[in-house]
């Protein structure tokens, strides 16, 4: 639950009125505002939020963990015995792209929250 109020801390600029009013933001003054966002930045860090990174987020788990489409809009055929692994990734986690020895899959993306790895091949687009 932490997570949340702090992703949501971060991102006061996002949040709706309605969502302002629900989380009691909209009662704070402007330095208030200011205060709350300097003391959770200072005293947390943020675990699982995307951070800005030059690594592809996960964007979305296709057909059961079978694709994957990352943020760069690369598309990825996952190899059959690794999507049980894939198909339980959750968006939003950086994803590390590499090499893999599989020349079937001969990349391997590792999920950064994780640390599980499956092996991939790049696709133009996910079949019908």
């Amino acid at each position: 639950m932490l997570y949340f109020i702090l992703a949501a801390a971060a991102a006061f600029d996002s949040m709706s009125t309605a969502e302002q009013k629900q989380t009691g933001l909209a009662k704070l003054n402007v330095q208030e505002r200011m205060a709350l966002r300097e003391w959770i930045e200072e005293h947390y860090t943020k675990k699982g939020v995307a951070q800005k990174t030059s690594s592809p987020i996960l964007q979305d788990v296709l057909k059961g963990g079978k694709y994957i489409r990352l943020s760069d809009n690369s598309l990825w055929e996952i190899d059959p015995k690794d999507t049980p692994i894939s198909g339980g990734w959750i968006t939003p986690t950086e994803i590390k792209v590499g090499p893999s020895t599989d020349p079937e899959y001969p990349y391997s993306l590792t999920n950064h929250l994780t640390g599980s790895v499956v092996r991939a091949r790049k696709i133009a687009a996910v079949p019908q």
